[in-house]
């Protein structure tokens, strides 16, 4: 299920050949310690891998896929060990503390004793469960076939009676199951909405929503410039929209903005993927460029700017663009980084669509007219004044907040809307209705305009160069149509002090925070590089193939073999073996090795939690204790019947195995 069947083939064989060898090691109690210090050891180690090799919300289960193969070590001590189970103390610190001070002070120490392969059977079930394949029509059924064999194993009642008490539990479980998936997909669908709000179709802003923004302090992408900062794009856009409808705005009114896939050049032997028709692509090198690094993930935007030509050496399966300049990738990896090419003069999107750039929402109409007519907007005029004119306006007359306090009203009635309210009377707002009104009011004047999302290049990085993108640099603008010059232009109408009230002290958690994904982020591109990867693997196979060779030296001079007895006409003639001892190999399997100091007849009672019946074991035990030390000959009818017990606790037990 976890997709590693030659590793769980290797643990399987490991554990079970214990039933097939007589070889054992005298393990000690500071021998599971290490067992357990080696394993805790491995799994800080492969937890700290998966991290920085993957996205870190899938880290845990595909930890929790190797766990197996990580707890192996305590495994192998209690299955090839004298003892058929490990101290409990070898999983705590303080416990192991507290031991050695009472043997120091000569107090007594009770040994609490663990059976640690119930723990191994659940690591192994949690694995299959959490593996790429649990999805599998077979993993329901290997899974109840499993945990029935092991259940079996424990009871005292027949089949007849085990078999139907397992029937109701699968089928409860199965029900458990698929409601269990129906409610996760529920969830699932939900957070995933609640978690990422892009979507390249629709943007539903907080307009007419009270409450306070809060955007994640997260870093999301770095910008590296090769020249100083003020070569780095000031707005990176990550999506376009035309239609406002109620508090959303949309791509199109009537159909979606499909994506088409970029095609890949060679620019000089170098592949790029060119977002714009160049005539002459050569040029692209020659450009301002950027390298832009993150987390992404399939179907997810790549922040660019708005001139945007050209990408290079990003490790994508496949990218696309839409008719509004939105870029979404397919990355191979969690991580990406690459190259950027901007301000080449060219531009992604098409240009205005007929009508739907200059539509206006009719509830709103009255109040553009009359900003229009006191800006002078629909004056012939250059559209950089008329831009000017309206950013001074609201810088002049607005300010902005995150607290947001407009509600949209209800239907018929006479109360303004959000926008309108925004515009008349509250004037406070963040960047969203700052590029809303913007766009409304352009539009009202005839000229098309378009709202953007994306990020604000704001935060420099002294201590490594380039910026830092954060979740609560996430803003909102507009696209402008430059018909002159026939083409799109960014325009933010949001007042300065937006920068002040982003740009806050960050914490030392959150700087923490930043650390960790740096390193992951870093250590993830660096290891991935095929020279990087190659010597890197290398030197993690050398380490786990001297250890290996280690520990294996090691067993191997200290290994022990389980005699063999016989018990073929030594209970005649003598009283040293009796026919209950032909049933050491087979109690062997499920008790374990009988410890050392241990008597037979105490070592063999422990069968009484598997046997259906006691009392055959407990005659049969008596006989054999008054056979072995009773001075008396041994009745005829006393070895009969100590051998028809034993002959019968056989069958049971191998119908047991």
């Amino acid at each position: 299920m976890s997709g590693r069947p030659v590793i769980g083939l290797l643990a399987a064989l490991i554990v079970e050949a214990a039933h097939w060898t007589r070889l054992r090691w005298d393990f000690t109690d500071d021998t599971c310690n290490r067992a357990w210090h080696l394993t805790s050891i491995a799994i800080v180690f492969s937890g700290a891998i998966i991290w920085l090799e993957g996205n870190p919300y899938t880290a845990m289960p595909a930890l929790l896929s190797w766990m197996p193969a990580l707890l192996l070590p305590v495994q192998f001590v209690q299955s090839y060990g004298l003892r058929d189970s490990v101290p409990l103390s070898s999983f705590s610190l303080i416990a192991r503390r507290r031991k050695a001070r009472n043997q120091r002070l000569g107090l007594l120490e009770q040994t609490t004793w663990f059976n640690f392969g119930n723990t191994f059977f659940a690591a192994t079930m949690v694995a299959a469960a959490v593996g790429k394949n649990a999805d599998m029509w077979i993993f329901f059924p290997g899974l109840i076939v499993l945990v029935s064999w092991m259940t079996y194993s424990f009871k005292r009642s027949s089949w007849i009676a085990f078999a139907p008490l397992v029937t109701a539990a699968s089928i409860l479980s199965f029900g458990g199951q698929l409601g269990l998936e129906k409610v996760s997909d529920m969830m699932g669908s939900a957070s995933a909405r609640r978690a990422s709000r892009f979507n390249p179709d629709i943007n539903a802003t907080l307009i007419g929503t009270r409450g306070t923004v809060r955007q994640s302090p997260e870093i999301q992408w770095r910008l590296t410039t090769d020249g100083p900062p003020q070569t780095a794009p000031r707005l990176l856009r990550t999506a376009t929209y035309s239609s406002f409808i109620g508090r959303s705005w949309l791509t199109q009114r009537i159909a979606k903005a499909d994506f088409k896939d970029l095609d890949t050049r060679l620019v000089n032997d170098e592949p790029y993927y060119l977002l714009t028709e160049a005539e002459n692509t050569d040029e692209i090198t020659r450009l301002p460029s950027f390298e832009l690094r993150g987390s992404a993930s399939s179907e997810s935007p790549i922040p660019l700017p708005g001139d945007a030509m050209g990408l290079r050496d990003f490790d994508l399966d496949g990218i696309e663009s839409n008719t509004f300049g939105t870029v979404r990738i397919f990355p191979r990896n969690p991580v990406i980084h690459g190259q950027v090419f901007w301000n080449g003069g060219t531009f992604p999107e098409s240009p205005p669509l007929g009508r739907e750039d200059l539509r206006t929402p009719s509830d709103d109409s009255e109040c553009l007219d009359r900003i229009v007519a006191e800006l002078n907007l629909d004056a012939n005029k250059p559209l950089d004044e008329k831009l000017l004119t309206l950013r001074q306006w609201f810088r002049s007359e607005f300010s902005y907040t995150r607290n947001l306090t407009i509600t949209r009203p209800y239907r018929r009635t006479n109360s303004p809307s959000a926008i309108t309210s925004f515009l008349t009377t509250v004037k406070k707002g963040h960047c969203e209705y700052f590029a809303t009104s913007a766009v409304l009011i352009l539009r009202n004047a005839g000229i098309p305009a378009r709202y953007t999302t994306g990020y604000g290049v704001m935060e420099p990085d002294p201590k490594r160069g380039g910026f830092v993108i954060r979740g609560t640099h996430g803003h909102a603008w507009c696209r402008v149509w430059d018909q002159d010059n026939n083409r799109w232009v960014d325009f933010d109408p949001t007042p300065p002090s937006w920068f002040a009230s982003v740009n806050s002290q960050i914490t030392r958690t959150q700087r923490f925070y930043d650390s960790l994904k740096r390193l992951r982020e870093d250590f993830f591109i660096w290891r991935n590089q095929p020279t990087n990867r190659l010597a890197a693997t290398a030197v993690m196979w050398s380490i786990a193939a001297a250890l290996t060779a280690f520990i294996t030296r090691r067993l191997w001079k200290s290994k022990r073999r389980l005699e063999t007895k016989s018990v073929v006409a030594s209970y005649d003639g003598h009283r040293t073996l009796t026919p209950l001892h032909e049933l050491e190999s087979l109690a062997t399997r499920h008790l374990g090795p009988r410890p050392p100091g241990q008597t037979f007849s105490r070592w063999l009672r422990r069968l009484t939690d598997i046997l259906p019946d006691h009392k055959p074991l407990d005659e049969a035990i008596s006989l054999h204790q008054r056979a072995r030390f009773d001075p008396r000959p041994q009745p005829e009818h006393d070895r009969n019947r100590l051998e028809r017990l034993a002959k019968s606790l056989a069958a049971t037990l191998r119908r047991k195995s």
